[in-house]
């Protein structure tokens, strides 16, 4: 074993760049609806992003769509709220084609699929980087681009702001509340707050063009790495977005580890469009377009909270007293040794709540999480992740405002909040379905 060599880094006085209300970390869909609900509670609103671009996975990571049975399902609108407002401006922009419009203009697609409900919302991620900065312009919410956060400020078990490093050098962030909306709990690992670290799979989005509008868009094959064709339609007829790479074994919070992924997942496009070009009607002449700027996993560190959403709770339906979201995405686990999932899809039609609870770590104060790090691999799908941005959002604007900790905020006031700002929290449930789920494996 190598034994490890340490570098003491001089004491140095670091600048106080920004002191702010509300400090969002990552601005992904969790990151932009926090970032507006909380300025929307009349808070002064700074949002922090690594790349270029909102967006997250949306953009960097071309996953064109938010997906089936998340917020619509069977016929219903279970998400709301900023993911409404945005989606509504993406469509104005002709940026997204709305899951009330998707049989009309992309008739083949959900006969395709292995969802019983496929009422996707796919959008386009360059359309998308415009809608959203012009969100944040319209809520007066400052943005830091190309940042990365290197660490928190702690006063015993409370996080008073972050350390940031850029182009302008490393400095200071105070804040008096902070939302984690990074994905991957950077800033609870960085406060020392409890978590679990799961390694699932990686896998790298690309888009394709060319090919025929009819093309099957699922088809299980066990001889691919991802064990399935998996395409999701953009919003030109012949270009579609393909899931079809992965990798396992991969540290999600190893630097070495994400670049041998990256890695391994880009050698792999080649050899799935070579297998589409031979093997798969309607491919034969699909031409490579994007490839996404960044790798995605359902989970990496998923904090240790009040209370975690099990799947129990997701398959019978469970409506906590503090609910703040709304989710109709059921059970999606990914493979960790290989190819194919292990899929419960829920009943069209229905819905589960997700806890005020399951948003407030262990053991530090000040910070509050939202999107893929609360709970279950069901709760990170990118609609669902705005739900539970905005309530994050909503909760540190009344934290604030009302000066009392996270942990004590008042549930009712901000259920009637969220209500305000447009969100369904599951007051017009129907009775739990029987069966209760819809079990398909591809493992």
């Amino acid at each position: 074993m190598v034994e490890k060599k340490f570098f003491t880094e001089p004491q140095k006085d670091i600048p106080v760049a920004f002191e702010t209300d509300i400090l969002v970390c990552g601005g992904g869909p969790a990151g932009i609806a926090a970032a507006v609900s909380a300025a929307k509670g009349g808070m002064d609103v700074l949002i922090l992003e690594r790349f270029n671009c909102l967006g997250g996975q949306g953009t960097n990571g071309l996953v064109t769509s938010f997906m089936s049975m998340s917020a619509y399902t069977g016929k219903r609108q279970v998400i709301k709220g900023v993911w409404e407002e945005f989606t509504n401006l993406l469509e104005e922009k002709h940026g997204c084609i709305k899951p009330l419009h998707l049989k009309e203009e992309k008739p083949y697609f959900s006969a395709n699929r292995h969802e019983p409900d496929t009422d996707i919302c796919p959008f386009d991620p360059e359309i998308y980087k415009l809608a959203a900065d012009e969100m944040m312009e319209k809520y007066g919410v400052k943005v830091l681009y190309h940042t990365f956060i290197a660490d928190v400020i702690m006063e015993g078990s409370t996080a008073k702001g972050v350390i940031i490093e850029n182009k302008s050098g490393r400095q200071a962030v105070y804040a008096k509340r902070i939302v984690d909306c990074t994905g991957d709990a950077d800033i609870m690992a960085f406060a020392g707050a409890p978590f679990e670290k799961v390694n699932s799979p990686v896998s790298t989005m690309f888009c394709m063009d060319g090919l025929d509008p009819n093309v099957v868009t699922w088809t299980v094959d066990k001889k691919l790495a991802y064990g399935a064709v998996n395409l999701f339609p953009l919003l030109r007829d012949d270009e579609f977005r393909a899931e079809m790479t992965r990798v396992t074994g991969i540290d999600p919070c190893s630097a070495e580890d994400i670049t041998r992924g990256e890695i391994a997942c880009r050698k792999q496009i080649v050899e799935v469009l070579d297998w589409l070009h031979k093997n798969y009607k309607g491919a034969e002449h699909a031409r490579l377009t994007k490839i996404a700027g960044m790798m995605g996993m359902m989970v990496s560190r998923r904090i240790k909270a009040e209370y975690k959403v099990t799947v129990d709770d997701i398959l019978h339906y469970r409506l906590f007293e503090d609910r703040i979201a709304m989710n109709a995405y059921g059970v999606d686990i990914h493979n960790p040794d290989g190819a194919g999932c292990e899929l419960y899809w829920l009943i069209p039609g229905h819905a589960y709540s997700i806890p005020y609870r399951s948003l407030l770590p262990l053991q530090v104060e000040n910070i509050i999480a939202a999107g893929r790090s609360i709970a279950h691999e069901g709760i990170s799908v990118q609609a669902t992740c705005f739900a539970t941005g905005e309530a994050a959002g909503a909760a540190a604007a009344l934290s604030v405002r009302d000066d009392v900790a996270l942990r004590k905020v008042d549930i009712n006031k901000l259920q009637k909040r969220l209500l305000e700002q447009g969100a369904y929290l599951g007051d017009e449930e129907p009775a739990v379905p029987e069966p209760r789920y819809i079990h398909i494996s591809t493992i």
